[in-house]
C-alpha cells in the first residue's frame, strides 16, 4: 500500500457524507444555488494553501481543517448549507493535495473506490441512514473515529519528508470532482440502485460490493484500452434511462460503472495537463473545476431540471479524458481485494444483530380502522434536518392501520441518499406498495400491516408540470372479512388543468367501490373545479364531516391541500390535523382519522 492510499481512502470516506449532507441542506432559490456551486468551487483554495503552506504542510493543514468540519457538522445547529458547503470544499482540497502525485493514479483509484465500499458498507446496516445525522453513541462514535484517523494522517504527513516539488500540471485532478458525483449520487447509492432496479436496498448492496472488488481487481490487471471508458457510458446511460424494475439490467449496469470506474479514472489522472502559469495556479484551476464540477452533475437532480443529462456527460467527460491515456496498474492486489471482501462480509453480519421490527395495528374488528395520509418532505425539515425517526414516531402515534406518504425519497441525494421505504418498512414489519415519480428517486408509499389482497400502482397524466406524478392503491382485508380500497397520490401543484385531469384518473381507480378511500396530497383548494368533481363523483371528506374544515393543512403558506376522501358507505370519526404539524419534518400536517364501514 503505497503512502498516499489511505490518506486518500480515509479522506474521500469523508467527503461521501459531506456531500449528501450539502444535497439536505441545500437551498433550492436561485440565491441558494448560486452559493452551493461557489462554496464548492471554493475548493480553488488548494493553489493558494499549497503556496502559504508550501508542500510539506499543506496537506496536514487540510486533513486537520477536515476532521474540524466533520466534528463540527455532527452538531445539529452546524448542519446548515454554509457550513456543510465549505467543508465540502475542504474535503476536495484535501483530496486534491492527497491525489497530486502523478506518478501514481492507479493507486489514487484504487483509494477512492475502496472509500465508496467503505462507504456502501457501513450505511448499509443503517438503512442508508448515515451517523451524520444521528446523537448518541452511534453519531459520535463514527465521526470521533473519523475525525481521529484524519487527524492521525495529519500528524503521519507532517513528520514525513518534504515531497519533490511539484514541476507539472495537475488540472487533471478536477476529474476527481465527476467521479465523486458518479458515486455519491448514482452508482455506489443503493437506494438509487434499488429504485432503479426494482431490487431490494440490500441486493443493490451486494451488487455495489461486487463492483468494489472486480473494480479492484481490474486494476491489477487492467482491461484493454477501449473497454473501460465506452463500458462506464453505457452503464450509466442504462442505468439512467432504461430502468426495468423486476431485471437486474440497472443493478447490472451499476456494477459494471462501479467496476470499470477506479480504471477510467486511473487512466484520466495519467499523464500532465498544464495551464502554463505554474504548478499552484493548475491546482487551484483543479480544486476549483472539482467542486464545480460535482455541483454542476447533482443540483440539476435537485432542481428536476434534465437530471438525466448532467450525469452521463460528466461520465462521458471521464470517458473522453481516458481514451488515449496509457493504463495506470497497481501491484499487489491482495491486500486490497481482501479489504473490499471483508466490507462486502460486513452488512449482512451487522444486519443480524437489527432488532425486532414493531408492526402496525391488526385489530379492525367492527369494519373499523384507522388510517394516516402526510407529505413527509422527503423527510427533510425546513431546517435541513434529515429525521425519518420523526416520520416513525408520528406513525406510531396516530395508531393507524394504514399509512399513506407522499413525497417518498428512494435515493435521492437531496435527503441524503436514504431510501425510506425500506427504513419504514423494517421497522415496522409492514407490507409496503411504493408508487415512484420524480425520476424513481421519489413517490408515494402505502404501508400496513393488514392482508393485503390486491394492489396497483400507476402514473398519471402528465401536463405542464416539472416532475412526473404517481398514485399507489391496495385492497386490505379487515377482521371481520370486510374488504376497503385505498388510495394515495400527490397531484400536479402548479397547473390546474393538470391537477384536474390527475384527480379525475385516481377517482376513477376508487371507482363504484362503496368502501374506498382516497387520500393524500391533492394539491387541490376547497371549493376548487378539479376537487369539486370529485365530490360530485359521490366522495365526500372526513376534514369536513368530522374535523375543522377551516384548520390548514400546509404550513408555509398556510392552505387546505392535502384530503382524505370516503365513499358512500364509509363515515369517519376521530379525526385529527396538527396545526404546525406534530413533527417538523415536514411543511404538511400529517391527517389521520378513524374510517368506518357501513
Amino acid at each position: 500500500m503505497t503512502p498516499m492510499t489511505l490518506p486518500v481512502a480515509v479522506i474521500t470516506l469523508v467527503a461521501f457524507e459531506l456531500l449528501r449532507v450539502t444535497g439536505v441542506v441545500m437551498d433550492l432559490s436561485a440565491f441558494g444555488v448560486t452559493v452551493t456551486l461557489a462554496g464548492l468551487a471554493a475548493a480553488a483554495l488548494t493553489g493558494p494553501l499549497m503556496w502559504w503552506l508550501g508542500p510539506r504542510r499543506a496537506l496536514p493543514a487540510a486533513m486537520g481543517a477536515l476532521a474540524a468540519g466533520r466534528l463540527l457538522v455532527q452538531f445539529p445547529w452546524a448542519r446548515v448549507m454554509p457550513v456543510a458547503v465549505l467543508a465540502a470544499a475542504v474535503a476536495f482540497a484535501a483530496l486534491l493535495l492527497a491525489a497530486r502525485r502523478r506518478d501514481e493514479p492507479g493507486a489514487v483509484a484504487r483509494a477512492v473506490a475502496l472509500a465508496a465500499g467503505a462507504d456502501v458498507a457501513l450505511r448499509l446496516p443503517l438503512d442508508l441512514w448515515d451517523p451524520v445525522w444521528r446523537g448518541g453513541v452511534l453519531g459520535w462514535g463514527v465521526a470521533l473515529v473519523l475525525a481521529a484517523a484524519l487527524a492521525g494522517l495529519a500528524v503521519r504527513a507532517a513528520r514525513a519528508p518534504a515531497p519533490a516539488p511539484v514541476r507539472v500540471g495537475d488540472v487533471r485532478l478536477a476529474l476527481l470532482g465527476p467521479a465523486l458525483a458518479l458515486y455519491t449520487a448514482l452508482l455506489a447509492s443503493p437506494g438509487f440502485v434499488a429504485s432503479q432496479g426494482g431490487v431490494t436496498v440490500t441486493a443493490a448492496g451486494l451488487w455495489i460490493a461486487a463492483g468494489t472488488i472486480l473494480g479492484v481487481r481490474l486494476l491489477s490487471d487492467p482491461l484493454p484500452p477501449a473497454v473501460p471508458p465506452v463500458a462506464l457510458a453505457a452503464a450509466v446511460f442504462v442505468f439512467l434511462f432504461l430502468p426495468q424494475p423486476g431485471l437486474p439490467l440497472a443493478p447490472l449496469a451499476a456494477l459494471v460503472g462501479v467496476a470499470v470506474l477506479p480504471s477510467v479514472l486511473a487512466r484520466a489522472l495519467t499523464g500532465a495537463l498544464a495551464t502554463g502559469r505554474g504548478p499552484l495556479a493548475d491546482l487551484a484551476l483543479a480544486g476549483g473545476a472539482a467542486g464545480l464540477a460535482y455541483g454542476l452533475m447533482v443540483v440539476p437532480d435537485h432542481l428536476h431540471y434534465a437530471p438525466e443529462a448532467f450525469p452521463l456527460a460528466g461520465a462521458l467527460l471521464l470517458a473522453v479524458a481516458a481514451w488515449r491515456s496509457r493504463a495506470a496498474v497497481v501491484r499487489r492486489p491482495f491486500a486490497p481485494l481482501l479489504a473490499a471482501c471483508l466490507l462486502l462480509a460486513a452488512p449482512p453480519l451487522l444486519n443480524a444483530a437489527r432488532p425486532a421490527p414493531d408492526p402496525l395495528p391488526v385489530d379492525t374488528a367492527g369494519g373499523v380502522y384507522r388510517m394516516m395520509t402526510w407529505n413527509i418532505h422527503h423527510a427533510v425539515s425546513a431546517d435541513g434536518e434529515l429525521s425519518p425517526e420523526d416520520v416513525l414516531a408520528t406513525i406510531r402515534g396516530s395508531g393507524a392501520h394504514v399509512v399513506l406518504l407522499q413525497e417518498v425519497p428512494r435515493g435521492w441525494l437531496a435527503a441524503g441518499g436514504l431510501d425510506l421505504v425500506t427504513w419504514l418498512e423494517r421497522r415496522l414489519d409492514a407490507q409496503a406498495v411504493f408508487a415512484p415519480a420524480e425520476d424513481r428517486q421519489s413517490g408515494n408509499l402505502i404501508l400496513t400491516s393488514l392482508p393485503v389482497t390486491a394492489s396497483q400502482t400507476g402514473r398519471l397524466p402528465e401536463g405542464e408540470g416539472a416532475t412526473d406524478r404517481s398514485y399507489a392503491s391496495v385492497t386490505v382485508r379487515l377482521t371481520d372479512g370486510e374488504t376497503a380500497r385505498i388510495t394515495t397520490a400527490h397531484l400536479e401543484g402548479d397547473d390546474r388543468g393538470t391537477r384536474a385531469r390527475q384527480l379525475a384518473e385516481v377517482v376513477r381507480t376508487v371507482g363504484d367501490d362503496p368502501h374506498g378511500v382516497l387520500a393524500g396530497d391533492l394539491n387541490a383548494r376547497p371549493g376548487s373545479p378539479e376537487l369539486n368533481a370529485a365530490l360530485e363523483a359521490g366522495l365526500h371528506s372526513a376534514q369536513d364531516e368530522a374535523g375543522d374544515p377551516e384548520q390548514p393543512t400546509q404550513r408555509e403558506p398556510r392552505r387546505r391541500v392535502d384530503w382524505i376522501l370516503g365513499g358512500e358507505n364509509v363515515a369517519f370519526a376521530s379525526f385529527e390535523l396538527s396545526d404546525v404539524p406534530a413533527s417538523h419534518v415536514s411543511d404538511h400536517a400529517p391527517l389521520a382519522v378513524t374510517v368506518w364501514l357501513d
